[in-house]
This record gives structure tokens, C-alpha cells and sequence, in this order.
């Protein structure tokens, strides 16, 4: 079930920063996030680019995320990954 709201876009140079700086908190504790989502709904581009596709992932029930690895800003790593 998608649920649509009047929220704007979020600006990706903020949601960027957001991610680094989710990361380098993530990376820093040696404990995992655990976050328990009741019928979420998110687009997910399948590549880079404005007119990129969508893929809609669904959430609903308990997920862990744990982090190994070191810091550094999130266009190295996709630069490393896009190698």
C-alpha cells in the first residue's frame, strides 16, 4: 500500500550530507541501528541521473544495520565503487 504525502522533495545535496553523516556516526560505535517499520514505502533510483528509474522497496516488520568499515565522504566510496 503506498501512501503519498504533501512533503517536498528533499533537497539532495542535504540528504547527502544526512547520509555521511549517518554513516560516520554508524562507523564511529560498535553497537547496530535497529529500527522495527510498520507498511513503509521507498523509491529507490536504480542509477544515477534525474530521469533514472525507480525501484519501490517495502519495509514492514524489524531490520538491523551494523557498519564495518572506516570514514571517509560518501563520493569517494561511490567513486571506489563505481571502479
Amino acid at each position: 500500500m503506498s501512501r503519498s504525502t504533501d512533503l517536498k522533495e528533499p533537497d539532495p545535496e542535504q540528504l547527502r550530507l544526512a547520509v555521511e553523516r549517518l554513516l560516520d556516526e554508524t562507523v564511529d560505535r560498535d553497537e547496530s541501528l535497529h529500527i522495527a517499520a510498520d507498511d513503509v514505502a521507498v523509491s529507490v533510483p536504480m542509477r544515477f541521473g534525474s530521469d533514472a528509474p525507480q525501484a519501490t522497496w517495502r519495509f514492514d516488520g524489524d531490520v538491523t544495520i551494523s557498519v564495518d568499515g572506516v570514514r571517509g565522504p560518501l563520493r569517494e566510496w561511490v567513486a571506489l565503487h563505481e571502479e
